[in-house]
């Protein structure tokens, strides 16, 4: 498995079972189907592109433009002649799920539902409407029918996604041609639609905020069933202003690449023949372009991962086989860990050994919800915003972490308390003085959610974090003024004289600002200071 990039876990001879992690860079990897269809190459089995059969259907789903401020975009697909088993059906939904996880950001950017085909009737009309207009029996519901505002307040997935519509003044929803709702995108399907080891045909819908990304969810999902031995059918679907697509489309992309630059990337001096023959082993098509020294290369429909030229150099060196690349070392070519990343280790491991869990987060940023939900001044003396940002939830780079933490304690919120978690990573600053405009810091910021949050607690944590790094006498906390915590339970760290952050109870207006019910103790050290 290590031969295509997949960490094997564990072998279970046995029940011939086979457990492996993929990297989200492969989520056509999300399924037996798709890793089996790249260990056909690697063995020699099938090489070069796939071949997938599209049946045109007639099947149709209209847009109306009520959902463009919501949820904007919709594909769909149609499988016929599927075989499931019980067995198989659990495997489907799994597929879903993943394929949420690694392209669709947890339902927010990417949204799919799968329904029996045969219990519905088209065209279908995807829409938006007001949340109390339309009530439907949810699937895993308790078979009552619910308002989507009900939904969203009572049902377990309504509870666990409804930050994603949060502030929305109509829902996305789709209906069959008798109104009968098939789902409420991203929160539920409705149970007329639930799949069986009795369904026979599919009907795939796929919402979200991405156009890219619905239509690499639904090539990677269709081209799994198929390889599971069903039938693809296309449907059209009729967008606004009289635009009209045919979904799904599995037409490959064409890119051009230098056959030195590939050889000079993975040290090998590879002839076009042999470069084409690796291209082959990765399922991609390749062949002598009309420009000398360069190859025309085809890509899968379902890889999402090819963004670069440079990226056809970790095609074209599993092709050869990593095993085989030549192994060497150059002198004073042997790095090691900077001292901020080795210092950085060590706190994360204090951390976690003080009961927290590690979060990542980005180091770009809301400029609403990091100064106005904090209660903080836009300071553009510090301050470093995005001119042309492709999303308005980054339109500039935080200039601290604690703002991310406390949106990551929103998203969670309905989890068991008490949560407790922490990051370790940077933030920019800006500086005139400096060359680029820009500095970086590594700053550590932890915050802890539940009923009895306060500032004994953080402040014990912070005691946990001195006395393990050996400066038990080396710092204290003076009373100051901050607006985002409570006046009067906070204060700033000090190390040998010199502040290097805050530490308190979060001000209860910044709650009511993330949707928090209970209180929240933070702290945040800028680590750059240790040094």
């Amino acid at each position: 498995m290590q031969w295509i990039g997949l960490d094997l876990e564990h072998i279970n001879e046995e029940e011939q079972i086979i457990k492996v992690e993929y990297n989200p860079n492969r989520p056509d990897f999300s399924s037996p189907e798709g890793i089996a269809r790249a260990l056909k190459g690697y063995y020699d089995i099938e090489l070069g592109l796939p071949s997938f059969e599209i049946i045109p259907g007639e099947i149709e789903l209209n847009v109306d433009s009520s959902v463009k401020k919501v949820r904007p975009y919709i594909v769909c697909g149609v499988i016929r002649d599927i075989d499931l088993d019980e067995d198989e059906v659990a495997t489907l939904m799994n597929i879903q799920e993943q394929l949420h996880w690694a392209v669709g950001r947890d339902r927010k950017k990417v949204a799919i539902g799968v329904h029996d085909l045969d219990k519905i009737v088209p065209p279908y009309r995807y829409t938006a409407v007001k949340p109390d207009s339309v009530s439907f029996i949810p699937l895993h519901g308790d078979g009552y029918p619910m308002n989507l505002e009900e939904i969203l307040l009572l049902h377990e997935k309504g509870i666990e996604y409804a930050h994603i519509l949060e502030g929305k003044e109509v829902y996305p929803i789709i209906f069959d041609s008798k109104d009968e709702v098939l789902s409420f995108p991203p929160i539920i399907n409705g149970i007329i639609t639930t799949v069986t080891d009795d369904t026979k045909n599919l009907f795939l819908d796929l919402t979200g905020t991405d156009f890219k990304a619905i239509n690499l969810a639904l090539n990677i999902l269709s081209t799994t069933l198929a390889d599971m031995g069903a039938k693809i059918e296309s449907v059209k679907v009729n967008y606004r202003e009289s635009k009209k697509i045919i979904t799904p489309n599995l037409t490959p992309e064409r890119w051009e690449i230098g056959i030195d630059y590939i050889n000079d990337y993975i040290g090998l001096n590879l002839s076009s023949d042999e470069m084409i023959k690796c291209f082959n082993r990765v399922r991609l098509d390749a062949k002598q372009s009309i420009k000398n020294g360069y190859l025309d290369a085809w890509v899968p429909a379902f890889r999402g991962d090819i963004m670069h030229v440079v990226d056809f150099t970790e095609e074209c060196a599993i092709g050869y086989g990593y095993d085989k690349l030549p192994k060497t070392i150059r002198e004073g070519c042997i790095g090691e860990y900077h001292p901020i990343q080795s210092f950085s280790n060590k706190v994360r491991m204090i951390m976690i050994g003080a009961g927290y869990l590690e979060v990542l987060n980005f180091l770009l940023t809301n400029s609403e919800k990091h100064y106005n939900y904090m209660k903080q001044e836009y300071k553009a003396s510090n301050h470093v915003q995005i001119s042309n940002p492709v999303s308005k939830e980054y339109d500039t780079t935080r200039t601290n972490i604690l703002p991310k933490l406390i949106e990551t304690l929103l998203y969670n919120r309905s989890e068991e308390k008490p949560i407790r978690i922490f990051e370790v990573g940077d933030i920019i600053l800006l500086d005139l003085g400096e060359e680029t405009g820009a500095k970086r810091e590594v700053h550590l910021s932890a915050v802890t959610y539940h009923e009895l949050a306060d500032f004994t607690e953080i402040r014990s944590t912070l005691d946990f974090i001195m006395i393990s790094l050996g400066y038990v006498n080396d710092y204290e906390i003076k009373s100051d003024y901050n607006p985002s915590y409570i006046n009067g339970r906070c204060g700033s760290v000090y190390l040998k004289g010199k502040k290097i952050g805050e530490i308190g109870e979060i001000h209860p207006e910044i709650l009511i600002n993330f949707k928090l019910e209970f209180p929240v103790a933070a702290m945040e050290l800028n680590l750059q200071n240790f040094f």
